[in-house]
């Protein structure tokens, strides 16, 4: 179930009661247990519950409910709205859509001007684990994640914001405000060192706004936007499974391939599988009911596969307190390595520059 209504949302965690919860899971509730809290931007708030009567529907037992409960950081970071109404949006509108991937299992979603609230399954008690800070991982698991974009590629492909007006695209803006001090960001104290040609910022900004203005629309889909190895998760079943779904936008499919590439393998594994790795995407994409891609005779595949390690470049910027220094250091360090690996900056500058630019 989903909402998208006047009715004010519960804004504080007091305000999730056993009767609003139970009008939105449809069902009487006896008594809920909050077990445990991450706070954050938008926070994970986990509850057992106990139904009033039994019944042979379907419903959770285990719950997270995310959403913005600090009003102080709304207040600070009214932004961070938009995330959580991006979230719900994602289980009211297009979860339902998806057959081919692996996310949470939601179970209603709802936003108003002021609030997005999402309420999905407690992943641990479906036996579900998560990455450490700074893992890596083999090129096997690794294909598995990107068959899982492979179905939401597919699914969207060729599709574009005209078709969905309601998917505006939240994510460039967010890079290019935080690539603008580059030479404070890069040069700041405690910093992971960068080579020489990363720490010209005027460079390094014109590189990302080519990148987004000129990406192919042969390669244009729907994406998660945010695939890094904090944004998943591992099922019972050694499966990989995507969370957070407040940036997704329309893009190029590679962003999504190579973000979540470069987060979850080390440099030597990554240079030793990667292209074996984009071939097993490219294959699941066509399986799936996406167009057939032959990075061997059709230079714009991989003249776009190069141009897109460009989204990881939030890990050379990335503001103290988004995320731990020890993610910040070691996917820093694989970012630079796809940068020196696929020259990202000289193939974006190096392309014949469009009338319009």
């Amino acid at each position: 179930m989903s909402e998208s209504t006047i009715e004010q949302l519960p804004a504080l965690p007091s305000d999730l009661t056993l009767e609003w919860l139970g009008a939105k899971l449809g069902h009487d509730i006896k008594s809920v247990e909050n077990t445990r809290n991450i706070w954050g931007t938008a926070s994970k708030l986990f509850y057992t519950i106990t139904y009033e009567h039994e019944s042979s529907e379907q419903r959770p037992k285990h719950i997270c409910i995310k959403g913005v409960f600090d009003p102080k950081m709304i207040e600070s970071q009214p932004w961070t709205v938009s995330l959580a109404q991006r979230e719900a949006e994602f289980f009211t509108k297009v979860a339902p859509t998806v057959n081919n991937m692996i996310f949470p299992k939601g179970w209603w979603s709802g936003t108003t001007e002021k609030q997005g609230i999402a309420i999905m399954n407690d992943l641990t008690s479906e036996g579900c684990t998560f990455a450490a800070e700074v893992a890596s991982y083999p090129a096997e698991k690794v294909m598995n994640g990107v068959e899982q974009l492979a179905g939401l590629h597919a699914h969207y492909w060729g599709q574009s914001q005209e078709d969905h007006p309601w998917i505006w695209n939240n994510y460039d803006p967010a890079m290019k405000f935080m690539v603008t001090p580059w030479d404070e960001v890069v040069r700041g104290p405690g910093r992971p060192q960068l080579p020489e040609y990363l720490i010209d910022g005027k460079r390094c900004n014109e590189a990302l706004d080519r990148y987004y203005a000129e990406r192919n629309p042969r390669f244009r889909t729907l994406l998660h936007g945010d695939t890094h190895i904090g944004n998943i998760y591992f099922t019972a079943d050694g499966r990989i499974g995507f969370l957070d779904w407040s940036a997704f936008h329309f893009g190029s499919c590679f962003h999504d391939v190579v973000y979540h590439m470069t987060s979850m393998m080390s440099v030597e594994d990554r240079r030793a599988h990667e292209m074996e790795i984009l071939d097993h995407y490219l294959e699941t994409l066509h399986r799936l009911g996406g167009p057939k891609f032959d990075r061997h005779n059709d230079p714009e595949v991989m003249i776009e596969y190069r141009r897109s390690f460009m989204t990881n470049v939030i890990w050379l910027i990335c503001p103290d307190g988004l995320q731990s220094k020890e993610r910040v250091a070691a996917l820093c360090e694989r970012t630079v390595a796809t940068y020196d690996d696929h020259k990202v900056i000289d193939v974006i500058l190096g392309q014949p520059k469009p009338a319009s630019l």
